[in-house]
């Protein structure tokens, strides 16, 4: 049984039973209400007679009984017992078989039930109102109703009321069916894109329209999806990528080895070709190393040991250890400190290593020089190196800090991969785009060690 049936009919039966609860506490009230209102209107109009008439001792002319009999017409049925002295019967609606029985409950005071409206006379039920006439409190009307009229009100209004409540459930749970299922069809469409995701249909999967927390489960499901479709995308050509850097350096290893082997290359061309085994193997070997070290870098948690340093110290360490290579390529490097010196609480080893890869690959796009800006806030320390060179394709720049992704004069690929690895893991961001007047601008934003507390 689907999810929409189940809660239909989970709300089906709790209507059933709270309405079926209902109906019984109605009818067990029914009647008591329907007798206390047939007293009070037997009061209001006996009272109502009692005060309009006009009699002397025991006379009662035609048209005070006609008049009574009028007030009391729209009663199912009102016996009516007018008593004089001594008991003596001065008028009665009652058959003559019944009467004797009237005036022997009267005598006995009746016998009630559990309610004193109530008096029990020849079998039957009856709802009594005794009223003293105003000239006489011994001179008293009697007006009895049968209990078993108001029963017979009381199953028709019961009736009338369970077939109201039929038709209230009834559309409730017509309601309801629409309602849940116009809750359940998004989770049904959501089911289905799910699955796809689970077949790694990636690139199918659509937003379903939704609200509420149905709307917040699609939009993650979605969001979820496309990340999966960018990350195997971006798996993908990392195999591609990997096996074209390393099957290219394989080739000649392999070509110069049998070529040596079968007697091809010979003196000079041998140590030639065994050179370039070596260099190819290195290459390899860096590329392996890389590999590895940015596989580490986006699982391994122990990976990182961070103490607290200055990021000005660390910006001219990585410049310090690139000094050769800025003088064998004739680049200035200027260093330009704003505000105070920002302390950050970091691995020095991880990020020497992120700003030699910056600094290194800006040192292979400028022309002239390198500007590198540090910069402290409240929060975070901006450091920003920026070349005079020709800038980054604008192509390039969304996928700059993928693996294997290379620009002009790149090396393997790997460097920006790792540089943004070992940013983020410290807790920071990286960010690249071409300025206006120069080269790249890399910049980079690393929290700030707050008092008392490590990052």
């Amino acid at each position: 049984m689907n999810l929409q049936s189940r809660i239909t009919l989970m709300f089906a039966a709790l209507l059933i039973i709270v309405t079926g609860i209902s109906a019984t506490i109605i009818h067990s009230f029914l009647l008591d209400n329907l007798i206390t209102q047939q007293k009070k209107e037997l009061t209001l109009k006996g009272q109502f007679w009692i005060e309009k008439i006009k009699h002397s001792d025991e006379a009662f002319e035609a048209e005070d009984i006609a008049e009574l009999d009028k007030l009391l017409v729209s009663n199912r049925k009102v016996e009516i017992l007018l008593l004089g002295k001594k008991k003596k019967v001065l008028y009665t609606s009652l058959p003559s078989s019944n009467l004797n029985q009237w005036l022997q409950a009267l005598e006995r005071k009746a016998e009630k039930r559990t309610d004193k409206n109530i008096w029990l006379v020849g079998g039957d039920d009856y709802v009594v109102v005794s009223l003293g006439l105003k000239n006489d409190e011994k001179q008293r009307l009697i007006l009895a109703s049968p209990v078993r009229g108001l029963k017979e009100v009381r199953m028709e209004l019961t009736e009338k009321i369970i077939v109201i409540l039929l038709i209230g459930v009834g559309s409730a749970i017509l309601l309801s069916f629409f309602i849940t299922r116009s809750m359940v069809r998004p989770l049904s469409r959501l089911t289905k894109e799910i699955k796809k995701v689970q077949f790694r249909r990636f690139s199918e999967v659509q937003l379903v329209p939704a609200r509420g927390e149905i709307a917040e489960v699609s939009e993650s499901v979605y969001s979820m999806a496309q990340e999966l479709d960018r990350f195997h995308e971006i798996q993908r050509q990392f195999l591609q990528n990997a096996s074209h850097e390393l099957k290219t350096p394989l080739m000649s290893i392999q070509g110069y080895a049998e070529g040596i082997r079968d007697g091809i290359f010979a003196d000079d061309a041998a140590h030639k070709g065994l050179d370039v085994i070596v260099s190819e193997t290195n290459r390899i070997k860096h590329i392996v190393t890389e590999i590895t070290l940015l596989a580490k870098l986006e699982s391994e948690e122990d990976l990182f040991h961070p103490a607290t340093h200055s990021a000005a110290d660390l910006v001219n360490r990585a410049v310090e250890r690139l000094h050769p290579i800025k003088l064998q390529q004739n680049i200035a490097i200027a260093i330009r400190t704003y505000g105070e010196d920002g302390i950050v609480y970091v691995d020095d080893d991880k990020i020497l290593q992120a700003l030699l890869n910056l600094i290194a690959n800006g040192l292979r796009h400028a022309t002239e020089q390198i500007e590198i800006k540090i910069q402290s806030g409240k929060r975070f320390v901006t450091i920003e190196i920026i070349d005079d060179g020709d800038g980054i394709p604008e192509d390039l720049l969304p996928h700059l800090f993928h693996r294997f992704v290379k620009g002009k004069n790149g090396d393997v690929g790997l460097g920006l991969a790792i540089t943004r690895a070992i940013i983020e893991r410290s807790g920071g961001t990286i960010e690249v785009k071409n300025g206006v007047f120069t080269g790249a601008i890399f910049r980079i934003t690393l929290p700030l060690q707050q008092p008392g507390s490590h990052i």
